[in-house]
């Protein structure tokens, strides 16, 4: 799937893969979760295999929003909070991820509290939700999680402009001195990533700022503007 991948994720950076689909982006993700072990080559951190860290502590450092997140059938609050199950609660800050992640939109609408059950398994009054409605609870599991670094994949496929726009907004604001990754099919969302790398096949094609990249005229360039085009039609 991956050839000749090498870069390094720095301390509080954040990193953009773009790239077509089937381009690698959400493998390098696993090997770095290490669902996966390389096949050739190794995966370092701090200077150390990876493989030499025990993995329970070492996956305690992220928090992940895959596309295929899970749909659990518990209550909002249950839904979020299973993912740092440790973590004392704290209201304010609770009350904020909901805002951040369009969650407190979907209980307005709703006419349901935290409370509330998710589908009708457990509660035959429990809330049936839209795609969009389910993907804004995994992004608020996401940001609920305390952890170094959020890893983030295609985490507003479903979602309007709008909540997406105030989605990266928060990210960058909760995880301002975190390190963080994103994976994102709209280029709008990663310009202002510290860097972006750009996968084709399996192999690292462009490297750099979203200025950078636009001033190399290369791959990055052009699906941009192709993007872009779309916008300034009509």
């Amino acid at each position: 799937v991956l050839e000749g991948i090498s870069f390094k994720f720095k301390p509080g950076e954040k990193l953009a893969l773009v790239g077509l689909n089937g381009a690698g982006k959400t493998t390098i993700i696993k090997l770095m979760l290490r669902f996966y072990d390389p096949d050739k080559g190794t995966i370092l951190v701090n200077g150390i295999d990876l493989k030499k860290y025990d993995i329970n502590e070492y996956r305690k450092l992220f928090s992940v929003m895959f596309q295929d997140f899970m749909r659990y059938a518990f209550t909002v609050k249950e839904s979020i909070a299973i993912s740092d199950l440790k973590k004392d609660e704290n209201d304010e800050e609770f009350n904020e991820i909901l805002k951040i992640s369009g969650v407190d939109s979907i209980l307005e609408k709703h006419e349901k509290d935290i409370d509330s059950y998710l589908t009708r398994v457990f509660d035959e009054n429990g809330m049936e939700l839209s795609g969009g409605e389910w993907q804004k609870i995994a992004l608020a599991r996401a940001f609920y999680r305390k952890a170094d670094i959020i890893i983030l994949d295609e985490p507003s496929s479903s979602l309007d402009p709008e909540s997406e726009h105030k989605i990266f907004e928060a990210c960058e604001r909760l995880h301002k001195d975190k390190s963080a990754l994103f994976i994102s099919h709209r280029l709008s969302n990663v310009v202002n990533a510290d860097r972006i790398i750009v996968i084709e096949k399996g192999k690292i094609v462009e490297e750099g700022s979203h200025s950078e990249l636009m001033k190399l005229k290369g791959r990055y360039s052009y699906l941009f503007e192709l993007q872009a085009r779309k916008y300034r039609a009509g």
